[in-house]
């Protein structure tokens, strides 16, 4: 009977080491083959400042988040290349049911999405439990603010049922043009109505880069307003 070579274990949260290396762990593709499955930038081919700086504030928040008796279901907007969904679940495994990365399709994101999470697998720098927890899901903003479905309903796709009834939502550094600032907030106040209806307690934690467009800022955080959302901000150590 054969068996599936060990893989190497997640990094000890206790070690005094740099996590670099933890942050590199993942294949993550390279520039000719995002050219061969993208037909546009996506912003997929890189991981961002802001997924590593949500990572370390998840981290910080994992007694909170992931040490429950119940294991909870992630739904993260704007999954890119999958290094935040491949570095949560192998970390907390044990903790996540599910962890829902979504991007569009137009452009082959969904596409690369996948790639760069299969190649992972292949390359046994994610389990078979882990890569099973994570699901790569079509998710257009456009489609989630014009459709009426306010209530879990019997007439959901395939896609749309496994994402009902996630715990939080997460994403990071999503705000980088006009359309951004006003559909992001739409779309997270919709999905918190319909996505964490049973939970009830549902909440958005987003890692935003302030002051890269300081005016896309103040209309974000208006917007989030309007849509009757309540933010907090926390602000990493040494920053403005």
């Amino acid at each position: 009977m054969s068996s599936e070579p060990p893989l190497p274990p997640p990094p000890n949260d206790d070690d005094d080491d740099d996590d670099s290396d933890d942050d590199n762990y993942f294949y993550l593709g390279d520039a000719a083959l995002y050219m061969q499955t993208t037909t546009f930038n996506t912003t997929g081919q890189k991981r961002w400042d802001a997924a590593v700086a949500l990572k370390d504030f998840l981290c910080s928040k994992s007694e909170e988040l992931f040490s429950g008796t119940k294991r909870v279901r992630v739904l993260e907007l704007g999954s890119g290349n999958g290094w935040l969904a491949m570095t949560i679940v192998r970390k907390f495994c044990d903790s996540i049911d599910a962890f829902h990365a979504t991007e569009m399709e137009a452009g082959g994101a969904l596409d690369w999405l996948n790639l760069v999470l299969d190649s992972n697998r292949e390359k046994r720098k994610l389990s078979s439990k882990e890569r099973e927890k994570i699901y790569a899901t079509s998710l257009d903003w456009n489609e989630v603010i014009l459709s009426d479905k306010e209530e879990v309903k019997d007439d959901y796709d395939e896609n749309d049922a496994q994402m009902i009834d996630v715990d939080f939502l997460l994403g990071s550094d999503l705000v980088y043009d006009e359309s951004g600032v006003k559909i992001l907030p739409r779309v997270i106040a919709k999905l918190l109505r319909t996505r964490c209806r049973k939970t009830k307690s549902g909440f958005m934690l987003y890692a935003h880069t302030k002051h890269r467009y300081d005016g896309m800022d103040v209309d974000f955080f208006e917007n989030l307003e309007k849509e009757g959302l309540v933010w907090e901000e926390v602000r990493k150590s040494g920053t403005k």
